[in-house]
């Protein structure tokens, strides 16, 4: 039954879309029309998404608002090409991120255009949960690899995540307040309060958040019967952002933001632990100043952010077969970003971009546990000695010889202190033919670093490489006339060699990172969008697939890399404006089956097993009561769908949140 419904949702979407370009209609006025936005990831330039070549999704404040009760992972993990496990778990769970199949570390996270990471992690990963839906002002996907433009890690892509500046949705007033709140099911809790206000030359937004769940049990109890506890989170974050308009010319932004959250986790797939909790924090200052002059933009940025992860389990009450009694486990790191670039307009013949910029990052550790063998202590790892910095130097040139069409070529040098140098590059054309018809194609290069983990810990390797990669997009992209409308398909393939991969041992320290494999994946992403009159329309299809080439007994092996990534993934959301003061929507979820990995104690062996397919949808709803006040619901997983993103761990059954937002 679910299929059929997944089968005439998705041809609606599509009779839909097309309809809308061939008709060409326009929207109301209460439904404005965001689909011809404009990004700034795409090249660090403002370029409307029908005039750039490159593959990227803006999630613009009124699409975010209508997701208020979510987290940042249960949004992007609807998008096309996004998979981000752990998003359906309870609040804490780490969410990973496959972007086009890449492993975890391959997407580069961006705050206001700035890279954010935690040095101390395995992968140099960041942790959406630190930030909630609240904070967030837009969105922007690029898919792709983008080391010419932003460094190691792009190699599957960036998401770029912009930060409230001035949520003053009534225009210009030096003060203005606004707070949303809501409250649903696990006892689930989010408020959000603001102050924000824009005069001649100041702009600002201050607000705090506070997010808590009672929650529910993170692992399966595959018995039913042993009466798992629910695994609570609590989190408070604190942000402000300032600019100030120093001339008419320059320009200077300053950001602060810190924001923690405590977890209740438990001890691995179907392990349940009743005092196990995880802490996480993060604290960034960053600052700017744009120059604006007759021909261009120079443009200087610093940040720094401070990571900090706890774990701690503290068993007065220790669990059956548990081996550990006590355990400590810290992890901190510090990482500094600065850089300089420069936008140069050439006329009639495009823009000239030049930059260079700087990492440097550390990390300090420490692990202690004391089992019935007596106390372990890792050696420590030290900030003075596991430090890393890489220094980049990229332009890109995007040529306009004349009109639709636009040429992107650029290449990066980039010098780290350790391995030494890699060399990226881009190359994308793209022709907008009568308006209408995008067709583009991207060859592009990227690399991912090695994390100090990988280098300085017990487990790890100074002669680590750096896995390059090299992608191929080539897609077409059909608009309507008035831009109410477009449907977009892509074919991408990706190869990246000296992937780097655990290699067990049976001596002391019983493990290492090496590079060892190359990994190809390719695939299909079809999007459409569609604003007719009342109604509005969006989904995505995403086809998969990849697989691993590596060496065992001296013979090449293939095997299937796509652990926990289905092959097939389909979203699709269908809004309706009832009334002017009322909007609905539904959205559908369907995730193909999944292979994961699950290692058995009893056993002391890596099993593979299936996931099956699964499908959710939700309801939303959202009501303006006066000009400043809206009460919104929704309703999850309507039909209280069981299944697994990781062998071992729950996802939410039905749930159910309602809110209120106030602005003045």
């Amino acid at each position: 039954m679910m299929s059929k419904i997944i089968t005439l949702v998705s041809a609606a979407l599509a009779v839909s879309s097309l309809s809308a370009l061939a008709q060409d209609s326009s929207p109301t006025p209460s439904q404005p029309v965001q689909l011809d936005a404009v990004t700034v990831t795409a090249n660090k330039i403002e370029q409307k998404l029908s005039q750039t070549g490159k593959v990227v999704t803006v999630l613009s404040d009124s699409v975010l608002q209508r997701y208020a009760t979510q987290s940042v992972s249960e949004l992007l993990s609807r998008q096309a090409g996004l998979q981000v496990v752990g998003s359906n778990g309870p609040l804490g769970t780490n969410p990973d991120i496959y972007l086009r199949g890449a492993s975890s570390g391959n997407t580069l996270i961006l705050l206001d255009g700035l890279p954010v990471y935690d040095p101390s992690g395995t992968a140099n990963t960041f942790d959406l949960n630190l930030l909630t839906v609240g904070e967030c002002d837009r969105i922007e996907i690029l898919r792709g690899a983008q080391s010419t433009s932003y460094g190691a890690d792009a190699v599957a892509g960036v998401i770029n995540i912009f930060t409230k500046r001035n949520s003053n949705a009534a225009g210009r007033k030096p003060v203005g307040v606004n707070a949303t709140v809501n409250y649903g099911t696990y006892n689930t809790f989010r408020g959000t309060v603001g102050v924000s206000g824009q005069t001649d030359r100041l702009s600002y937004n201050v607000q705090y958040t506070r997010l808590s769940s009672a929650g529910f049990s993170a692992v399966t109890d595959p018995t039913g019967t042993n009466n798992f506890d629910n695994d609570g989170y609590k989190q408070n974050a604190l942000l402000a952002n300032l600019t100030l308009q120093l001339t008419s010319r320059l320009s200077w932004k300053v950001q602060g933001l810190t924001t923690a959250y405590t977890a209740d986790i438990d001890n691995g797939a179907f392990a349940d632990e009743k005092d196990f909790t995880y802490k996480s924090q993060f604290k960034r200052f960053a600052t700017g100043f744009a120059f604006k002059h007759a021909h261009g933009q120079l443009t200087l940025n610093y940040s720094i952010g401070d990571s900090r992860r706890t774990y701690k389990n503290d068993s007065t009450r220790v669990e059956p077969n548990a081996s550990e009694i006590y355990s400590s486990q810290k992890y901190g790191g510090l990482a500094h970003f600065a850089e300089l670039y420069h936008n140069l307009k050439l006329g009639s013949w495009g823009e000239l971009l030049t930059g260079a910029d700087y990492r440097l990052s550390n990390t300090d550790q420490e692990y202690l546990s004391i089992s019935a063998y007596g106390p372990y202590q890792s050696p420590p790892i030290g900030a003075d000695t596991a430090k890393i910095g890489q220094v980049g130097i990229y332009a890109t040139a995007i040529l306009t010889p004349y009109q639709g069409l636009s040429v992107e070529v650029g290449g990066r040098y980039n010098r780290n202190s350790l391995y030494g140098n890699v060399f990226t590059y881009s190359f994308n054309p793209s022709y907008l033919i009568a308006d209408r018809l995008k067709v583009f194609v991207n060859l592009s290069s990227g690399f991912r670093a090695p994390t100090l983990y990988q280098l300085f810990s017990p487990y790890g390797n100074k002669a680590l490489k750096p896995e390059q990669s090299w992608s191929t997009e080539v897609g077409a992209q059909l608009f309507s006339k008035s831009r109410n409308a477009w449907v977009r398909a892509v074919y991408f393939d990706r190869l990246i060699k000296d992937v780097i991969f655990f290699e067990s041992l049976n001596s002391a320290p019983y493990g290492r990172y090496v590079n060892f494999d190359r990994q190809h994946d390719q695939g299909v992403e079809l999007e459409a969008q569609a604003e007719l009159n009342k109604l509005t329309l969006s989904g995505n299809i995403t086809w998969l697939t990849g697989e691993v080439k590596t060496k065992v007994a001296g013979r090449d092996t293939t095997y299937n890399n796509l652990f926990r990534r289905p092959k097939t993934q389909i979203n699709v959301s269908v809004g309706y404006q009832i009334i002017p003061r009322l909007f609905v929507s539904a959205t559908l979820r369907s995730i193909g089956e999944r292979t994961d990995r699950f290692y058995n104690s009893e056993t002391f062996n890596t099993d593979n097993v299936t996931l099956a397919a699964y499908s959710t949808i939700d309801v939303y709803a959202e009501g303006r009561i006066t000009p400043q006040l809206r009460l919104f619901a929704d309703v999850r997983n309507l039909f209280n769908e069981t299944y697994y993103d990781i062998y071992g761990y729950n996802t939410r059954r039905r749930n159910a949140n309602v809110g209120l937002r106030f602005t003045w």
